[in-house]
């Protein structure tokens, strides 16, 4: 029983990230168990400690999901060291204790001008790291190519939605829009890394997709799952707090993947 059990922990977990192959269903839906787990201690700590989870706990999010996608594009570099602590699960697991202990003692300390301190705590490592980055940058005109195909698309986008009668159950505020927003960076990024500059996509469900109909799909594909979210959660989930972590959880799944991707792009690895 227990060699079977090691056997499947090395065969779904372990050998993935030694031989670089990609996630499997298995790592998925594990990885998405631990993330909702997290993100609800996270949340019922927040509360308690008074700390709001509005527009400015979004925006002080996004320097921490820099700083992770930054780490994480140099591990590809090989500035970084790659081990268990650098690459996924395990560098999400580090920033994430990270980015909540930082938010957690920083409401401790400021209350509700919690961050003025948790913005610094992540912008000193960022400032640290980007040298690196700076030096190694090969390909710049990758920038261009997903902004050509991101700021026209999410103008677009909330232009239409603005013009339905369902806007306020998918924009009920800024936190909607950065949403989308990050979710479109992913497709984006990973449409051109994959549509021009030969990469892969690692995740089993979106490579599906791709084999299907090629790598741009993935921006409608990506569209349509956030904008399906955003509406169930803005009709089902009454508690403004709860409500709101859970869109700034897919604003994170959506702009640290599209940030490594586009960062590792730039840099040709």
């Amino acid at each position: 029983m227990l060699s079977a059990i090691k056997e499947f922990i090395y065969e779904y977990y372990i050998k993935p990230m030694i031989e670089g192959s990609g996630y499997n269903l298995v790592q998925e839906i594990t990885y998405g168990i631990f993330l909702t787990f997290m993100v609800y201690i996270f949340y019922k700590a927040c509360v308690k400690l008074r700390v709001a989870i509005d527009e400015k706990f979004a925006q002080t999010t996004v320097f921490y999901v820099v700083l992770i996608s930054l780490m994480r594009a140099l591990v590809d570099a090989g500035v970084i060291e790659r081990s268990f602590f650098t690459i996924t699960p395990g560098i999400v697991i580090l920033i994430g204790s990270y980015y909540m202990a930082s938010i957690l003692i920083s409401g401790v300390l400021l209350r509700e001008r919690y961050y003025k301190l948790a913005i610094p705590f992540a912008l000193l490592p960022i400032i640290y790291f980007l040298p690196d980055f700076l030096n190694r940058i090969v390909h710049w005109e990758a920038l261009l190519y997903v902004s050509l195909i991101l700021f026209p698309t999410y103008i677009l986008t909330v232009f239409i939605i603005k013009k339905t009668k369902i806007e306020n159950k998918i924009i009920s505020s800024k936190i909607d829009k950065y949403a989308i927003f990050s979710q479109l960076v992913d497709a984006s990024a990973t449409a051109v890394g994959i549509g021009i500059y030969g990469y892969w996509e690692q995740h089993p469900i979106p490579r599906f997709f791709m084999d299907m109909f090629g790598a741009y799909v993935m921006i409608p594909l990506k569209l349509a799952v956030v904008l399906i979210a955003l509406y169930l959660i803005n009709e089902e989930v009454d508690n403004k707090d709860l409500k709101n972590i859970l869109k700034i959880t897919i604003m994170c799944l959506g702009l640290a993947p599209g940030l490594r991707n586009l960062l590792r792009t730039i840099m040709g690895v």
